[in-house]
């Protein structure tokens, strides 16, 4: 009888000192990571010919076929300076010619050591294209193998059309010049035309520094991702650390007002 409200106050001290503890550092792991991914989840780009906020030629452009037709497949090339993981491609284009196929291949391509398209990165389908003559939405497009693009090597964003479609590449506002055009069997050549609008926007593959190519500087902004872990965990640490205060108050409540029996 004498020991009875020993074992009480012994296990409120010791979820006192363990239970706040585990809790702080699990809140501190989450914390870690969302700082982590808040360092490397960036959303950079790499290249855009886009005006200010993607503005671009809404009348005018490239046109695309494919490649057993006149004009063919239409390619503009990009240097990265740092090495990125490839995240999205942007791009405006419109259908020419009303087709029940209604559809483009874009690829992003290696160069092949001559200043052409060589083999292909990854390639994507896209569908259901604006007329041209009508408003024209900026077509964003998100990769799924997410490849490893060098820095320092070029590489090439090209657009080929559905058999018997005609395809209008939209051009960029900005006066940048130079693109590479198929001759209809597949031999590339190069163009001094207009490009047709581009962006393309990748995560870094390293912890340098953050940069941009292309004609007009992008700064790095973390992903929302990675905002909301960061914060999250912020907000975990202070939840634990005020039921901790919390759990102290009571403990030494419970142990003011604890007596032990007279001996």
């Amino acid at each position: 009888m004498r020991w009875s409200y020993l074992p009480k106050t012994v296990t409120l001290q010791v979820m006192l000192i363990t239970a706040p503890i585990s809790r702080f550092v699990s809140a501190g792991i989450l914390l870690l990571a969302g700082l982590s991914l808040a360092g490397r989840m960036r959303a950079d780009t790499m290249f855009t010919n886009f005006g200010p906020n993607y503005a671009f030629a809404q009348g005018t452009g490239a046109i695309v076929t494919n490649d057993v037709q006149a004009y063919a497949s239409v390619a503009v090339s990009f240097t990265p300076t740092l090495s990125y993981n490839l995240t999205s491609v942007q791009f405006v284009a419109t259908d020419l010619v009303p087709s029940d196929a209604n559809y483009i291949t874009v690829g992003v391509f290696a160069d092949n050591g001559s200043g052409q398209p060589g083999l292909v990165v990854e390639s994507f389908l896209v569908d259901n294209l604006t007329q041209f003559g009508e408003l024209a939405p900026v077509l964003s497009i998100t990769s799924q193998l997410q490849p490893l693009l060098e820095a320092n090597l070029t590489y090439w964003v090209g657009m080929s059309a559905s058999p018997g479609d005609m395809i209008v590449w939209n051009q960029n506002s900005t006066g940048a010049l130079g693109f590479s055009q198929t001759d209809g069997n597949g031999n590339w050549s190069s163009s001094g035309a207009d490009q047709g609008a581009l962006e393309v926007d990748g995560t870094l593959a390293s912890s340098l520094s953050p940069a941009s190519s292309g004609q007009f500087g992008v700064a790095s902004t973390p992903e929302p991702a990675a905002w909301l872990l960061m914060f999250g965990g912020l907000a975990v640490v202070a939840l634990q650390t005020r039921a901790r205060v919390s759990l102290r108050r009571v403990v030494v409540r419970r142990s003011s007002h604890s007596k032990l029996p007279p001996l």
